[in-house]
C-alpha cells in the first residue's frame, strides 16, 4: 500500500470568544487543546492490491467553534526530481497543463488595478480568494494535481470538493505538496461531528491513478452520447438573428445528412446574442420576432438535437431582471453588489440562495426545456454562484448547491454542457464540460492580451488545455474542447488548423465547428470527413 507521510494543521476559535487555537498532527503524533475538541478522528483506507492511500479527519467539538484554516502537507515527495507537475486550474477556462516543478503560477501581478476593475479580470479565476505566490516552485491549483516521473504519476487530490474547495500548493523548496481546505463558513456546534477534510494519494499511470482517484471520490461520468455539430458563437458572436440561424441550420443539416454517426448525435447549438443576459424568456423582438420556441422543432425536422446557451447565475446590468429586482443581486459583506463580468453592459451575480432567485431560475430553465424543447443547454459563467461565501455556505458548497438547482429545474433527459465553471464542482454533475479557455479567430491574440489572466481567449492555450485535461474525458464527464475552424477567414495557418482539428477529433467527446459548412471547398470537406471518421470510431 502506498504510504506518504503527512503533517496536519487545523486552526479554530471558540465561538464564545478567546484566542485562535491550533490542532497539529505530525510524525510525532497529536498535539491539541483538550478543552476545546472532544475528538479528532483519523481514518486510513488502503489495500495492498492498489497503490493508493486515502485519509479523512473528523472533529467533534465540545464547544461551538469556528474553523479558520485546514491544511495537510504531504511530506518526502520528490518534487524537484519530477519530470513535470500538473495542477488543475480553478475554472474550466484556467490553463491546466504539465509544467516544470520550477515554474511559477501566473497571476494578475503587473496588471493595473484600474484595468482589473474596469474589465473585471479577477472574476473567473481564483485571484480574489487564493493567495497567489508567483514564486518559482510555488505553483498552485485547485482540487487535484500530480507529479509525473516518466510514465508514472503520483496524484493527490481532495475527495470532497462539495464541502469546500481545496488548494493544492507546491513547495519545491520543501519537497512537499500542501492541501489547503476551504473551512466551513458557519460555526460547528458542540457535539456536531463534521468531516473537515478528506484526500487521496494515488500512484500509477495517469489513467489508472486518476481513475482510482475518481472512484475513491465517488465520481462517475453521467451517461450521454458523444456530440458532433455546430455552435453559432465563433461565426456570429452576439450578432445573431432568426434568418442567420436558419441559414446555418440548413448548412449543418446538409453536412450531416446521411452520415453514419454510430451512437454520436448531431447538435445545432444557439449561443449568446438572442436576449439580454438574464432576460432569457424575452428574446430580442426585432431579430427574433417569433421568439426562440420554434427552433427545437426546426432542428428535429432536420435530424438535429436543439441546443441553446444560458448564463443562469448572472444578469446584465441593463437587463430587466437587474432593474426590476435589485434585491435578487448578490452583495458582499460590505453590502456592495458583486461584479461578475465586464461583458455586455457589465454583469452582476445573482444570489442563488435567495428563494425568489431560485424560483426564477427554476422557471426559465423549466420553460426552455419543457415548453420550448431544447435538449442540450450550454450553461456559462457559472462561477457567479460562488464568488462570495454567504448564507452559511462556503464557495464549494454554494457551487454544488447551485448546480444541483439547475439539474432539478430542467426536463428529464436534458444534457448539460457546463462552461466557466469551477471544474471540480462539475465532476459527475454534467454530461459535457468545457475544459479550456475560448478559442479565438487567431492563434494567440495580440501581445498585450498575453499579459493578462490565465482565463483569456487563446486558440493556442485552448489547445494546450485540450491535451492537459484529456485524462478527464469519459471518467468525470465528456470533454468539450471548444470548436475547430476550417474556414479561410480565420487567422490560423494550415498547420494550426490541422492541430486543432486533430486534437478535437482524438481527445474529446464534443466535435463542434462554427464554420458555415456550405462554403467549405473540397479540401476542407476532406479534412472534415477524415476527422469526423476518427471521432466517430473513438466515440460511436
Amino acid at each position: 500500500m502506498l504510504s506518504v507521510p503527512t503533517s496536519w494543521s487545523i486552526r479554530y476559535t471558540p465561538a464564545a470568544g478567546g484566542t485562535e487555537r491550533r490542532i497539529t498532527i505530525d510524525r510525532g503524533g497529536l498535539a491539541r487543546p483538550i478543552d476545546a475538541v472532544k475528538e479528532l478522528g483519523l481514518t486510513v483506507h488502503g489495500s495492498g492490491d492498489y497503490d493508493f492511500m486515502a485519509k479523512r479527519a473528523v472533529i467533534e467539538p465540545i464547544v461551538d467553534v469556528t474553523v479558520s484554516s485546514i491544511s495537510v502537507t504531504l511530506l518526502d515527495l520528490d518534487v524537484v526530481g519530477a519530470d513535470a507537475l500538473f495542477l488543475n486550474g480553478y475554472n474550466s477556462w484556467t490553463d491546466s497543463v504539465e509544467r516544470s516543478p520550477f515554474a511559477r503560477t501566473r497571476g494578475l501581478r503587473g496588471v493595473p488595478t484600474a484595468v482589473i476593475n474596469q474589465w473585471v479580470l479577477d472574476n473567473s479565476g481564483d485571484y480574489r480568494f487564493i493567495a497567489q505566490s508567483g514564486m518559482p516552485g510555488g505553483q498552485h491549483g485547485v482540487g487535484y494535481g500530480y507529479l509525473r516521473y516518466g510514465d508514472r504519476v503520483v496524484l493527490m487530490g481532495s475527495l470532497d470538493e462539495d464541502s469546500g474547495y481545496t488548494v493544492v500548493r507546491e513547495s519545491a523548496r520543501g519537497n512537499a505538496m500542501k492541501l489547503e481546505k476551504e473551512p466551513p463558513a458557519r460555526t460547528i456546534r458542540a457535539g456536531e461531528k463534521r468531516e473537515i477534510v478528506s484526500f487521496a494519494v494515488c500512484e500509477g499511470t495517469l489513467t489508472t491513478a486518476f481513475g482510482r482517484y475518481a472512484k475513491l471520490a465517488g465520481i462517475s461520468c453521467r451517461p450521454a452520447p458523444a456530440l458532433v455539430g455546430y455552435s453559432s458563437w465563433y461565426r456570429h458572436y452576439g450578432n445573431i438573428s432568426a434568418n442567420a440561424l436558419l441559414h446555418d441550420l440548413e448548412a449543418t443539416a446538409a453536412l450531416y445528412d446521411g452520415r453514419e454517426l454510430g451512437s454520436c448525435r448531431a447538435v445545432f447549438q444557439i449561443d449568446d446574442g438572442y436576449a439580454k443576459v438574464g432576460d432569457w424568456l424575452a428574446p430580442d423582438p426585432v431579430r427574433f420576432p417569433d421568439g426562440m420556441a420554434g427552433f427545437p422543432a426546426a432542428c428535429a425536422e432536420r435530424g438535429l438535437i436543439p441546443g441553446i446557451w444560458l448564463a443562469p447565475f448572472l444578469v446584465e446590468k441593463e437587463s430587466a431582471v437587474a432593474t426590476e429586482h435589485p434585491d435578487w443581486l448578490l452583495r458582499n459583506a460590505a453590502g456592495e453588489l458583486v461584479a461578475a463580468g465586464g461583458n455586455w453592459s457589465g454583469a452582476w451575480a445573482l444570489d442563488t440562495r435567495n428563494p425568489s432567485v431560485r424560483e426564477h431560475i427554476a422557471h426559465f430553465m423549466g420553460t426552455v426545456t419543457r415548453e420550448w424543447g431544447y435538449k442540450l443547454l450550454k450553461l456559462d459563467f457559472l462561477f457567479g454562484a460562488c464568488l462570495e461565501p454567504h448564507d452559511g455556505m462556503n464557495r464549494g458548497e454554494l457551487m454544488a448547491d447551485a448546480l444541483d438547482l439547475l439539474r432539478e429545474s430542467v426536463a428529464e433527459g436534458t444534457w448539460f454542457d457546463l462552461c466557466g465553471v469551477p471544474l471540480t464542482s462539475a465532476f459527475g454533475r454534467t454530461e459535457f464540460c468545457r475544459i479550456g479557455c475560448d478559442v479565438g479567430l487567431d492563434w494567440d491574440d495580440v501581445p498585450y492580451m498575453r499579459l493578462l489572466h490565465r482565463e483569456r481567449v487563446s486558440t493556442k492555450r485552448s489547445l494546450a488545455n485540450t491535451i492537459g485535461r484529456s485524462h478527464l474525458d469519459g471518467v468525470v464527464f465528456r470533454n468539450d474542447p471548444d470548436v475547430f475552424f476550417l474556414r479561410s477567414d480565420v487567422k490560423l495557418t494550415d498547420a494550426q488548423r490541422s492541430r486543432l482539428l486533430h486534437a478535437d477529433a482524438t481527445l474529446g467527446g464534443v466535435f463542434f465547428t462554427s464554420d458555415d459548412a456550405s462554403l467549405w471547398d473540397d479540401g476542407q470537406r476532406t479534412a472534415f470527413d477524415d476527422a469526423l471518421d476518427t471521432f466517430v470510431r473513438r466515440n460511436g
